[in-house]
């Protein structure tokens, strides 16, 4: 077990809702393995999430919950260190959010923040 494995429930932790929606998705992704989520920088607040399907590196925060492998970078894991990868669906709308207790501010999309 890598340091990054060992931290990586630290750094993100995945709800069963959220789990089961990768899951599902990741079934027409045959060449990948896992969900990546990353920070970059930009947006409105400065920095913005991105997710995308992707195959874990031998740096990354691998986080396995309900068979589900989701995959962090270092740097991303600084600014997300403790955050929650959600999935809501229902009338007022669908799809994955993140609740991280470091973000100083946001915009209003929920995508972009500020630390």
């Amino acid at each position: 077990m890598t340091e990054a494995t060992s931290t990586a429930t630290d750094v993100l932790s995945v709800t069963a809702e959220a789990a089961a929606e990768v899951k599902k998705l990741l079934a027409n992704e045959p060449d990948k393995s896992g969900l990546r989520v990353e920070v970059r920088g930009g947006g409105c607040s400065g920095m913005s999430y991105g997710m995308i399907f992707d195959n874990p590196t031998e740096t990354d925060h691998v986080i396995e919950t309900e068979g589900v492998k989701v995959m962090v970078d270092p740097k991303s894991a600084i600014y997300i260190k403790g955050t929650v990868l959600h999935f809501e669906g229902g009338l007022e709308g669908r799809g994955f959010t993140i609740k991280n207790p470091n973000a100083k501010g946001s915009c209003g999309c929920g995508s972009s923040f500020n630390v």
